[in-house]
């Protein structure tokens, strides 16, 4: 492989290579980010990791003398905590940019590289014993499994051990949530759980256009959730309730009215826009214990006021999280309820008609259910088979509603005297990803025995 950095290049920096050997921990961890915040800009995965493996791995001399010789200054210095650091913000300095560019095969490469036989070896070279223990102790920290887990590694597309997984994205919203971790780390979970959504959502709309046509099942096309082909007839249901515009057409008529109104007011009006009426007796207790109640008495002091942008914003996410948890971050009482009854659709459709008013509160929904996700997936998959159909009608619906998805529920026969038709079997349903379906069919075509989208 030609050298990344030539030797003039080198002997631009003689006062830099003085600096680590005189000291700064610092300076010696500046100087490895920058040479990997360099090399990522104009180099190859492969020769990049190439030269990852022979600094962290084999402690071999690199293209960037300044990079080799401040890693020697951290293990010179026994600063396992500054080396831990150090690497993980490399690893995810790289897999971040990766990801961004869909070569997440780069990323599985680069966690793999922990794992490569020679780490265990003994050897008499100091530094090199050194930085192998200390490369056993981080494969077995949970920085490590983190990293592992980011990474989809084996791959997006796998079978899953842990029925939880096949939910990353909400877990990995989680992690980008999480401000005390590293920002590379954090962006990194960002781009992957995006990623896996529009997957997602490829996925169903080919799946959904396949298998709801006259061409029947098309075997490569594999079906996203657990649903089976109910998943057909769920997106009929939830389309057949309102029409995918009228959903999003109530929640503009009621974000439009929500101004000018007292904070009293818009509480009222929201469980309107909800259906759940304060007096309805078909309403569940447990509904109005959870959520009625609770929106009427929540911040109950500035029921007067008239309402602001930051009272909505902090009304809907409460509201969320009435619906989905208690007071001990466990599943509400609502949903426990929906959960023993197979009732399902009924909270998601209150869950998207609040997102529906303002689409940016979905990050929150997200943060919520993944709790959930953490609280049953010490579970086996049997002993929580309602919470996991619960997810994936959760998902399609949200896919339904997203606002680069466009799905239509056509009927294809006419009646006569313009009957209503309440058999579902009589409609088909069309579906287009608008900005994201054109732009992926190219590559997609290329390659698709084997993979959805360049992951």
């Amino acid at each position: 492989m030609a050298q990344l950095y030539n030797q003039n290049q080198v002997n631009q920096f003689p006062e830099q290579v003085t600096d680590i050997t005189t000291g700064s921990i610092e300076k010696a961890q500046q100087h490895i980010f920058n040479f990997f915040l360099e090399i990522i800009k104009r180099h190859q995965a492969e020769a990049i990791l190439d030269q990852f493996e022979k600094l962290f791995v084999k402690y071999e001399e690199i293209d960037n003398v300044n990079a080799y010789y401040a890693l020697g200054e951290i293990i010179f210095h026994n600063k396992e905590s500054e080396f831990k650091d150090t690497l993980l913000r490399c690893c995810y300095i790289l897999n971040n940019n990766w990801a961004i560019n869909g070569n997440i095969n780069a990323c599985h490469k680069l966690v793999d590289l922990f794992l490569v036989n020679s780490i265990g070896f003994p050897t008499r070279i100091h530094k090199l014993k050194k930085l192998r223990q200390w490369l056993q102790n981080f494969v077995q920290s949970e920085e490590y499994n983190t990293l592992r887990s980011l990474s989809g590694r084996p791959g997006i597309h796998k079978s899953y051990h842990n029925w939880s997984e096949r939910f990353s994205s909400y877990l990995l919203i989680s992690e980008y949530a999480d401000l005390q971790k590293p920002l590379e780390q954090r962006q990194y979970a960002e781009t992957l759980s995006r990623k896996i959504k529009k997957q997602f959502k490829f996925d169903l709309a080919m799946y959904t256009a396949r298998i709801d046509s006259t061409l029947g099942r098309n075997p490569q096309r594999q079906n996203p959730t657990d649903l089976g082909d109910g998943v057909l007839l769920l997106i009929k249901r939830v389309l057949n309730k309102q029409g995918n515009d009228n959903y999003r057409k109530a929640a503009k008529r009621f974000y439009d009215q929500a101004h000018n109104v007292t904070f009293l007011e818009f509480k009222s009006k929201l469980l309107i826009y909800l259906g759940i009426s304060q007096d309805d007796l078909e309403i569940s207790e447990v509904l109005r214990l959870t959520v009625v109640q609770k929106l009427r008495h929540f911040q109950e002091h500035r029921d007067d006021e008239l309402m602001s942008m930051s009272l909505l914003y902090v009304t809907c996410n409460r509201i969320l999280q009435y619906l989905l948890l208690n007071e001990r971050r466990k599943p509400s009482e609502f949903l426990q309820l929906s959960l023993e009854y197979d009732n399902l659709l009924t909270p998601v459709i209150f869950l998207l008609k609040i997102v529906l008013i303002l689409p940016h509160i979905r990050f929150y929904l997200e943060s919520y259910v993944a709790e959930l996700i953490k609280f049953y997936s010490v579970y086996e998959e049997t002993e929580c088979r309602s919470f996991i159909n619960f997810m994936d009608v959760l998902n399609v619906t949200l896919a339904i509603f997203d606002e680069d998805t466009d799905y239509s529920l056509i009927k294809m026969k006419n009646f006569e005297n313009d009957l209503v038709d309440i058999n579902l079997e009589n409609y088909r349903i069309f579906s287009q990803l608008k900005k994201f379906i054109e732009s992926e069919r190219e590559s997609v075509d290329k390659d698709d025995t084997t993979k959805t989208l360049n992951f």
